[in-house]
């Protein structure tokens, strides 16, 4: 009692001893086990992880459902690894249970390592350790591993803690005009046909009512995917398409980063080599020679916050961005003609923080493209879906560089091979000969959430095939576009000091010189507000998250915002 009595002196949770950056990390994992845990085994196996975190010290979140778990928890590295162990064991039990087939073996010895994605992560060491683990712990039972489509029901009560009266209230306004829709069969369905000039005008009024409210999109899908003579009429451009059982589908082929680096670094060769030879044939000609290298993608299926700190990055390939805020808007995004066009036809390579999201990305994916509905109305569906094993982060600890080696690295570089007048932009590149036995395909940091916010271990990117130079710093300033990848600024992520859209709240890259000229979420109209010791009583311009920080992301229709860029 007197131990647990001065741990609670400390900010870790009740118990845990002073934390050791060697001996402290974080774990986080997830899994889909062969057979799904029972309803009755809920409540128990929450209460598994929970007793055992307790008496281990763990801090964290883990999320229970029926058809698998998702976790991220901090404490010292020796009680992780017991934690891991315990966790194998109560699966191989749970599933020896769950599955008929496995009846006749030992409840403890069932194989888990197919299934269940354990990964370690070191501490930062620019902040403060006792800032970068978790000081709670929150075990939930929920319906799914990880959300993609959200329930209009869970919607329903999000919308009585919606982030402002005036919203609210636009909600409401937009609610009344759908049901005027509503009311005048604006699109036929069973009632009286409306004619061409009219149908276009009320797909119009839908469009502008599903911009800006995902709040209403289940009841939306309900008129658009009303049944016509030649089968499901399309969405508006850029809205989730219901599609039944989509969760069922196939996931993607999973790869592991020494296979992923080894098939997007042929593909990215075979497509240097099909442009040297001069038969490329982007420009439309009639006789084109569809290589292997012109048929593969990227798709990042993570938030925008989160790519515009690092993101993959391979020559002479693609890379679709869906851009979105938050994880349940990609379905969105899939089902747009920007990315039906990017996607059709081709080997899409998925990937994402540490793999959990490209197993329902995938699912859908797969669904929406064989759905022959909405954007993907009469397009091919992809050749070929595969997800990185393990995400960004088991990547990195094969391809990846230690945040601080890497800045000792580019001082010595700096030194001996910088110039004055050299552009700024090129020294985010640096040469290192001991790395060209290990090509990374990641430049910048991986976001991370946990009170880190992002990961030590980052990615120095290749620029070319067959080139040094390499990338590790992608982010910019969103209102002076000059080189900055810290949301944070130098403070921890838990000072709670870090710029966000004044609309949406999402986080915002600003540097210090920028910081001090914009408002912030939260922030007053003028004076102080950002930890500054600026006096001035000027006014300040509200940021945003968008182009230059004067637009939100979060507004407007989503296809305006999905990219596809070239490495």
């Amino acid at each position: 009692m007197t131990t647990a009595a001065a741990a609670t002196a400390n900010t870790q949770p009740s118990g845990k001893p002073q934390p050791s950056r060697d001996h402290h990390m974080i774990s986080l994992y997830y899994c889909y086990p062969p057979a799904r845990i029972s309803p009755d085994q809920l409540k128990p196996h929450a209460d598994f992880h929970r007793e055992t975190c307790e008496h281990l010290n763990l801090g964290g979140r883990i999320r229970v459902s029926e058809e698998g778990i998702n976790g991220v928890l901090s404490g010292a590295e020796k009680n992780l690894i017991e934690y891991e162990g315990r966790l194998r064991k109560e699966l191989s039990r749970l599933v020896s249970d769950g599955d008929r087939n496995l009846e006749g073996h030992n409840k403890n010895e069932v194989p888990t390592a197919e299934w269940l994605d354990m990964k370690y992560c070191h501490l930062r060491k620019d902040i403060p350790i006792e800032k970068q683990l978790f000081d709670t712990l929150s075990v939930k039972i929920t319906r799914e591993v990880v959300s993609l489509i959200e329930p209009l029901a869970e919607k329903g009560k999000k919308k009585g803690r919606a982030r402002c009266r005036q919203r609210r209230k636009q909600r409401r306004k937009e609610k009344q005009q759908l049901e005027k829709l509503k009311e005048g069969n604006t699109i036929a369905d069973g009632g009286k046909e409306s004619t061409g000039g009219e149908k276009g005008v009320e797909q119009t009024k839908i469009k502008e009512l599903c911009e800006n409210n995902d709040v209403l999109t289940k009841e939306l899908e309900g008129i658009c995917l009303g049944k016509g003579q030649e089968g499901p009429v399309a969405c508006a451009n850029g809205t989730a398409l219901p599609i039944e059982d989509w969760e069922k589908r196939t996931t993607a082929v999973h790869l592991s980063p020494q296979e992923w680096n080894e098939k997007l670094l042929q593909l990215s060769q075979e497509k240097h080599d099909q442009a040297a030879n001069g038969t490329n044939n982007s420009f439309g000609n009639a006789t084109q020679d569809h290589s292997i290298g012109e048929d593969a993608i990227l798709l990042d299926t993570r938030n925008i916050y989160e790519t515009r700190v690092g993101h993959m990055a391979v020559p002479n390939l693609e890379t679709f961005f869906p851009n979105t805020r938050k994880f349940s808007s990609l379905p969105n995004a899939l089902n747009t003609e920007e990315a039906a066009k990017a996607l059709a036809g081709k080997q899409v390579f998925m990937y994402c923080t540490g793999g959990v999201r490209c197993e329902r990305a995938s699912s859908y994916l797969r669904a929406i493209s064989e759905s022959n509905t909405g954007a993907w109305r009469d397009k091919e569906r992809p050749s070929g879906i595969y997800q990185l094993r393990g995400g960004i982060q088991k990547y990195l600890e094969s391809y990846g560089n230690d945040q601080q080696e890497l800045a000792n690295m580019k001082e010595i570089n700096n030194k001996d091979e910088c110039s004055p007048g050299k552009d700024p932009v090129e020294d985010n590149a640096t040469t290192s000969n001991c790395e060209a036995d290990k090509p990374c395909l990641y430049r910048g940091k991986n976001f991370v959430f946990d009170p880190r916010r992002t990961d030590p271990v980052i990615g120095n990117g290749v620029i070319a095939t067959g080139n040094g130079e390499r990338v590790s710093v992608v982010g910019r300033c969103v209102v002076c576009s000059n080189s900055h990848d810290d949301y944070d600024n130098g403070h921890a992520p838990c000072e709670d000091l870090s710029a966000r859209c004044c609309r949406c709240r999402v986080l915002v890259l600003v540097c210090n010189d920028c910081r001090r000229r914009v408002r912030c979420w939260g922030e007053p109209e003028s004076g102080e507000g950002n930890g500054d010791d600026q006096g001035d009583e000027i006014s300040k311009m509200e940021l945003f998250c968008g182009h230059a920080g004067r637009e939100c992301i979060d507004e407007g229709n989503i296809a305006d915002k999905v990219e596809t860029a070239r490495f």
